[in-house]
Order: structure tokens, then sequence, then C-alpha cells
């Protein structure tokens, strides 16, 4: 009887897996990711998401910009996870294929399961479009703010 209940729960299982794709999409679902962008270049922009993503542009007026990060693990009981950011200047036209590294955010950081933080001050940026790209494990937020 339990092998029987076995087969069939691996049989509805496999089913789902092939009208639905790959098992891995199935149980590890994207998060989606949320953006506080505003239309008015001094506004603060805050990103949030879980794991790696290429951000969207969006316009930064130029000056001294304050960087505050923070990244966590899924439970306190999980090790580490790794967690790096990167500010891109960008060409909203042609944004997948023309980047320029302006700065490392945090760069391959071992960010404990409770999770970690840090601020960063970015001076003299142009006015322009900018993007943050996230590589990482963990979930996290980038909130980036004019601090002239």
């Amino acid at each position: 009887m339990l092998a029987l209940g076995s087969f069939a729960l691996v049989a509805v299982a496999l089913t789902g897996v092939r009208f639905r794709g790959d098992i891995n999409a199935v149980i590890h679902r994207p998060l989606a990711i949320e953006s506080s962008v505003k239309p008015n270049a001094e506004a603060s922009i805050t990103l949030v998401g879980r794991g790696s993503r290429p951000g969207d542009p969006f316009f930064l007026a130029g000056g001294t910009y304050r960087i505050d990060w923070a990244a966590w693990g899924a439970a306190p009981e999980y090790p580490p996870c790794a967690h790096s950011a990167e500010l891109m200047a960008v060409d909203p036209t042609n944004a997948t294929t023309s980047r320029a590294h302006m700065a490392d955010l945090p760069k391959l950081v071992d960010v404990p399961a409770s999770g970690g933080s840090d601020e960063r001050y970015i001076a003299n940026l142009k006015p322009g479009y900018y993007s943050l790209d996230v590589a990482s494990e963990c979930s996290w937020q980038i909130a980036v703010s004019s601090s002239s």
C-alpha cells in the first residue's frame, strides 16, 4: 500500500513537472521585484528582491548619493550567502549592451543568514541613467538617495 501511494505521488509530481517545465522552476519560483522608482530625479530609489538580477535603468540628477544595502538568508540556521551588487551607468535606449561599471557596493560578501548591511557614499556622479546589478544568493534590499 505504501509503495503504491509513493508511486502515485511521484507520478503526479512528474506529470506536474511535464506540464509546467523544470522541477526547480516549479519548486523555487522567483520572487517579484519591487521598485519605488519615482519620476523625480531626487527621489530615493529602493529595490527589493531575492537572487541575482540585472537592474532596470533609473535617472540620477548627479552629485553625491548614499547607498544603503541589506542582505539576509532564508533562516538563521542556514550558512552564509554570497552577495554582490554594482552601480552601472547605462544608456536607457540600449540598457542591455551599453553599460559601464561605476562602483562596487558589496563585492562578494559572505552575508550571515541572520543578515548584514552597510552604507556607502558615491560622490561626483554625473547626471544620467544608472542601474543596480545584483549577483546574490540572498534576499536583499538596496536604497539609493541623494545626500546633496
